[in-house]
């Protein structure tokens, strides 16, 4: 849930929370019981809904920190190939700020040689089933330096409709 997103389920809970307490000042006998009980029953959901939000927003910083400093270079593309997000090793190995590379083909740090081959590589990769790995060797050419003889590993993330979402690289030099 993002931060915009929580804001808002706040406040309606407040509200609805403000409402029913006006009903049960106003209320009298049984039906104010009722709801008393039913603001109780909504106030502990909402302390159970904070509760998993924090756990969420806490893997959620988990797994940024893995991807971010994992020793290995990962990307996350478009289907197209274009960078979405780049970890510290990624950015190490193709020698450009993160920044830059956001938007960016990946196939532009491919020497032209190869990009042929590694745009066919892409169409495999995602057309492959959710789950399966494409993995072919190939070169990038960081942006001031050698080129550099890698392994491609790529997985197709599609979303719950069917449709691909992304794709997810794990980039390995070779010898």
């Amino acid at each position: 849930m993002q931060e915009n997103d929580s804001f808002a389920l706040f406040a309606t809970v407040k509200t609805v929370r403000e409402l029913l307490q006006r009903k049960i000042h106003n209320g009298a006998g049984q039906a104010r019981g009722e709801l008393e009980a039913g603001l109780q029953e909504i106030e502990a959901l909402w302390e159970e809904l904070r509760s998993q939000s924090q756990e969420l927003a806490s893997e959620r910083q988990r797994y940024g920190e893995f991807f971010e400093y994992a020793p290995d270079a990962y990307l996350v593309t478009d289907c197209h190939g274009a960078v979405r997000e780049a970890n510290r090793a990624a950015v190490e190995l193709l020698g450009i700020p993160a920044f830059a590379l956001e938007g960016k083909p990946l196939a532009t740090y491919v020497p032209e040689t190869e990009r042929s081959a590694f745009r066919s590589q892409v169409v495999r990769a995602s057309a492959q089933p959710d789950g399966e790995v494409s993995a072919w060797r190939g070169s990038l050419c960081a942006r001031q330096g050698p080129q550099v003889a890698v392994q491609f590993r790529v997985r197709a993330m599609p979303v719950p409709d069917g449709a691909l979402a992304a794709l997810c690289w794990l980039v390995t030099r070779t010898a």
